[in-house]
């Protein structure tokens, strides 16, 4: 059994120099935390990515270098990778996912390359792949990935994480839908998919319900072929690679030489990438504005701006080198004399042990992005300061401000806020930077990137083999049901109404029981072993008059009301939420002419079946949003079900009602049978060895078994 990472970038360095090529393989954060887990569990580590060098450069030198892990490298067309990767990655989800919806620059052939490659890439997978392997994908260029992979290999292991942040409905839905369901679609065929945030989960929660309409229960998607796990597992470092590296000898003579040559300044500092998302402008007028507002700080701070190249190739990244290098030399220009440059500007990668030196040298690392996944600059600067010194100014649009509470938290817009806590972390006191720097230092020794990779290939693992994914109820099935009856003495059968035992109709109350459904529930009942009750969101007028002859319980409105000889309510009051809903809800009818209202003791249900379905379903996403804020606080539950929105009161749950009522007997045959959500609450208390859970038709299920339609389920009943 194997790991197989897959990323845009492979972990490898090819250098060619004097005819010579030699290849290293990366010592980064993430490769060392994969191979740290691969080396605990036992498992070898394959890396999949898209080579940025020449075949034959990879076949000639392939088999010349020592390897930690396998390499296998994606060769794309030029002008493919260049529609996936520049246009469509970088210029449409990258844009979009930072919340710079006008730098986006959509077009069908570049969504097209970005479908292709991730085929491509999916094929290489699929050859590499085997039973038992952990198949994990990385980031935004593969989004579509994961589903590609399950389609192969249903029961494979995978997890999916995306390393930006993930945007709001509002933003994503900006997308061309065919691009929207594509990446949802594509990022749920993962068992697990992670993001650094809960808001990012929530974000990306909220647009899988509105534009697939799946519903979530504990943040898990359940899927006809298995569930996925969305949730927060915001990325970390290798905290004592950092923190050793303080006395190392290349970085202390380094950090000796920055402070022989600021030794008379306080020294702010900065690394990002070149990318309109770190909000590098914004922070050299913040600087600016600091200069203007505390003149006394003239001559005696120097900022260290360091930008490592990247992307020039994109426009936007291209346009935004040349107004920081405008702004650099407008700012040195206007405050700055022959004795001293307030900014000193670096374009250029800086290696390891430099970087080292500069976080260590810095009195204040100032790190303002505009909006940012996480931001590991920032931890790495808290890592590296085993001195205990040094003040950290961190955008709350980062990830990392989630985490590192000590830190001096801005608004990257607020130059003139920015200025003042500039101010502010170049005075604090010694003390108080030790207090706060052991704080953000002992979260990250306990919270580092090993963790991080280990708890999430652990979930993916536990995802897959506590996976319940329904079956279809075949003759086999059948066969083995019917036994487990046969020998049962006491059988509980918990049949739902509408969808289960009639058809769905265009209202409901057209949708009433025949005379065979009557008589088979009355043959079951006649069976002194077997005890029948419906399990219903019908009102008990209805199903009295209908059923109410039957020698069989039932419970209506969900769990409101239930009847043995008598109807007994299960809630005792209502309170004033239900007339706050149905005014929601009618303004909805008002402008859905074939939807209505259907008003219960306990709830009230809009329905939309007979509306038209694209319309029914966009309608019903707004209104269910609507309804969830409306009803915050009330003793509520909402329930999206099969073209109906329903509020009810939260005790009017089928699990709980039939937990404490029906339940509690000592049965050994247990069997439910539903088609909608609200069944989903009691199929999941039903695990046991002789308890058997079906759901009807298509959909999102917990139950073991799955049929096609009223029909057969008529069917399966009469053989009971």
């Amino acid at each position: 059994m194997k790991i197989i990472t897959i990323s845009y970038r492979l972990p490898l360095s090819i250098k060619k120099q004097s005819r010579k090529t030699t290849i290293t393989q990366s010592a980064g954060g993430l490769a060392t935390a994969i191979m740290s887990y691969s080396e605990s569990s036992s498992k070898n580590l394959t890396w999949v990515g898209i080579a940025d060098f020449e075949k034959n450069t990879w076949e000639n030198n392939k088999n010349s270098f020592p390897k930690t892990f396998e390499v296998e490298p994606v060769f794309l067309d030029k002008k493919l990778n260049k529609n996936f990767y520049n246009i469509f990655s970088n210029s449409v989800l990258w844009a979009l996912f930072h919340y710079f919806p006008s730098y986006m620059e959509y077009n069908d052939e570049a969504f097209e390359a970005y479908k292709a490659a991730n085929e491509i890439v999916a094929q290489k997978v699929i050859e590499l792949y085997e039973p038992g392997d952990v198949v994990w994908i990385h980031d935004y260029h593969f989004m579509g990935l994961a589903k590609l992979v399950r389609d192969r290999f249903p029961e494979a292991k995978i997890g999916y994480f995306l390393h930006i942040p993930f945007p709001n409905f509002e933003i994503f839905r900006m997308l061309p839908n065919k691009v929207k369901r594509y990446i949802l679609e594509g990022v749920l065929g993962a068992n697990v998919a992670g993001f650094h945030t809960w808001d990012d989960t929530i974000h990306f929660a909220e647009c899988v319900e509105k534009i697939l309409g799946h519903t979530q229960r504990a943040f898990v998607f359940t899927q006809d072929s298995h569930r996925t796990r969305v949730g927060s597992y915001p990325i970390s470092i290798d905290f004592d690679k950092f923190q050793d590296a303080f006395d190392k000898p290349g970085v202390v003579a380094y950090r000796d030489e920055i402070k022989e040559l600021y030794h008379d300044k306080k020294i702010i500092f900065s690394v990002d990438r070149l990318d309109y998302s770190k909000g590098i402008n914004n922070r050299l007028y913040a600087f600016e504005n600091f200069l203007q507002r505390y003149p006394e700080w003239e001559e005696k701070v120097v900022f260290l701006l360091v930008i490592v190249p990247s992307r020039e190739e994109i426009g936007k990244y291209g346009e935004r080198k040349k107004m920081i290098e405008l702004n650099v030399g407008r700012i040195n220009g206007a405050m700055g004399n022959y004795k001293w440059t307030p900014v000193v500007y670096q374009y250029q990668s800086v290696d390891f042990e430099k970087l080292i030196a500069l976080y260590t040298s810095a009195d204040v690392a100032l790190i303002s992005p505009v909006r940012d996944g996480m931001n590991l600059v920032a931890k790495e600067y808290v890592a590296a300061r085993k001195d205990l010194r040094g003040a950290l100014i961190l955008s709350v649009m980062a990830g990392a401000a989630k985490e590192l509470q000590e830190a001096i938290i801005i608004n990257p817009f607020d130059t003139e806020h920015i200025a003042d806590k500039i101010d502010q972390a170049l005075k604090m006191e010694g003390a108080e930077q030790q207090r706060r720097m052991e704080r953000m230092q002992l979260y990250l020794k306990n919270n580092d990137v090993f963790l991080w990779a280990t708890t999430l290939l652990n979930d993916i693992e536990t995802m897959q083999e506590h996976d319940n994914t329904a079956v279809a109820l075949d003759g086999q099935a059948t066969q083995e049901i019917l036994l487990k009856f046969e020998t049962a003495q006491k059988r509980l059968l918990l049949l739902d109404f509408d969808g289960t035992l009639v058809t769905l109709q265009a209202r409901p109350e057209m949708a009433v029981p025949g005379d065979d459904v009557k008589n088979m529930l009355g043959r079951l009942a006649e069976d002194k072993r077997n005890e029948v009750w419906i399990v219903s969101g019908r009102d008990r007028h209805f199903l009295d008059k209908y059923l109410g002859h039957l020698p069989i319980g039932l419970i209506a409105e969900h769990g409101g009301w239930i009847k043995r000889g008598e109807w007994e309510p299960v809630i005792k009051e209502v309170g004033n939420w239900k007339n706050s809903a149905m005014q929601i809800m009618q303004k909805y009818v008002d402008t859905n002419a074939e939807s209505f209202i259907e008003e219960k003791e306990f709830g009230v249900a809009w329905h939309y079946r007979n509306v038209e379905d694209r319309q029914g379903f966009l309608t019903s996403r707004e209104l269910l949003t609507l309804l969830k804020n409306h009803m915050y606080n009330s003793p509520t539950q909402i329930i999206d079900g099969n073209k109906v929105i329903e509020v009810k009161h939260f005790m009017a749950h089928k699990g709980t009602t039939c937990k404490n009522n029906v339940l509690s007997g000592d049965y050994d045959f247990v069997l439910a049978i539903g088609d909608d959500k609200t069944d989903e609450d009691l199929f999941e208390l039903l695990t046991g060895a002789n308890e058997f859970s079906i759901k009807v038709g298509k959909g999102n299920t917990g139950a073991k078994y799955r049929i096609d339609s009223v029909d057969k389920v008529l069917g399966f009943l009469g053989k009971l």
